[in-house]
């Protein structure tokens, strides 16, 4: 009996202790960048003191911060801005903002604390790192590959980050994006159409990204692809017969012909050889010299 009648008490005490701490806090809120002289709140008015006598208690407004944020008004008991705020500068990725502050009356001494919640504002455009990034991708590569693409950066919180990415109309590519989660958020290039360097050799692309502010903020990346080769081509000669004449008396080093060839492939894969055919009953080089790398 005395245990449950212990426990009572103790129940009791740690209501009105959350009671008494609830009541020992003044809410407020007010958005970044607010003007100074913006009214925050009314401490006066929410402490039950009359305005005639704040001057004469001595209201006072302690921060623990280095900058004096707000200050309070005698004649009115207002809570105002006192210093621009900028929410990034103060709580860079936190999904809460607060400035906490001290209002001190004197005679008799009261003493409460005042939270002033900042709220975020669109101030911030989506930044990406670089203002342009490459990607070198082979021409052979499967329609359905992924390619990772760099996220842009948002200071602002909430809504007002990046939130979408969007990809200029192009027959090669889509995009990807999956949004934050367990593996965190993604976006990537996915290969629509199979690639031909000889058709086109550079690929140029602009990801858009943009926040949810109202209007909404935007910023660009351009996506550089370099389609590397292959060798997927064969080469041709610009005929298909070549004839020619040649007196049997004519000078050693005498020029008989002019061949030539081309491969639509490039550097190595592109790059023309001649050479001659041996056949079982004649070889062409036992009689004639042919100029291995480069047209006659």
């Amino acid at each position: 009996m005395d245990r449950r009648r212990n426990n009572w008490i103790l129940f009791l005490l740690l209501m009105l202790f959350v009671s008494n701490r609830s009541a020992a806090q003044i809410s407020y809120s007010v958005a970044e960048e607010a003007d100074k002289g913006t009214v925050v709140g009314n401490p006066a008015k929410d402490l039950n003191v009359n305005v005639r006598d704040l001057q004469t208690r001595n209201l006072n407004i302690v921060s623990g911060h280095r900058k004096k944020y707000f200050e309070a008004d005698f004649k009115t008991g207002d809570l105002y801005v006192n210093e621009r705020i900028d929410r990034e500068e103060l709580c860079l990725n936190s999904i809460k903002c607060t400035l906490n502050v001290e209002a001190i009356l004197s005679d008799p001494v009261v003493h409460r604390r005042i939270e002033v919640v900042i709220a975020d504002v669109n101030d911030n455009v989506p930044t990406f790192m670089d203002k342009s990034f490459s990607l070198n991708i082979s021409e052979s590569s499967p329609v359905g590959e992924r390619f990772l693409l760099p996220l842009a950066v948002d200071a602002d919180s909430s809504s007002n980050s990046a939130k979408n990415y969007k990809l200029s109309v192009n027959e090669y590519f889509s995009l990807d994006v999956q949004s934050g989660g367990e593996h965190g958020a993604s976006a990537e290039l996915v290969l629509l159409k199979a690639l031909d360097r000889e058709k086109q050799g550079v690929i140029k692309l602009t990801l858009t990204a943009t926040d949810g502010g109202r209007p909404p903020k935007t910023g660009t990346l351009q996506i550089i692809v370099n389609v590397l080769d292959v060798n997927d081509n064969t080469l041709s000669f610009s005929k298909t017969l070549y004839k020619a004449r040649v007196n049997e008396n004519a000078p050693v080093g005498s020029v008989v012909i002019q061949l030539s060839a081309t491969d639509l492939d490039k550097g190595d894969n592109g790059k023309v050889v001649y050479s001659f055919f041996k056949r079982a009953t004649f070889n062409p080089s036992d009689i004639f010299l042919i100029n291995a790398e480069r047209e006659m």
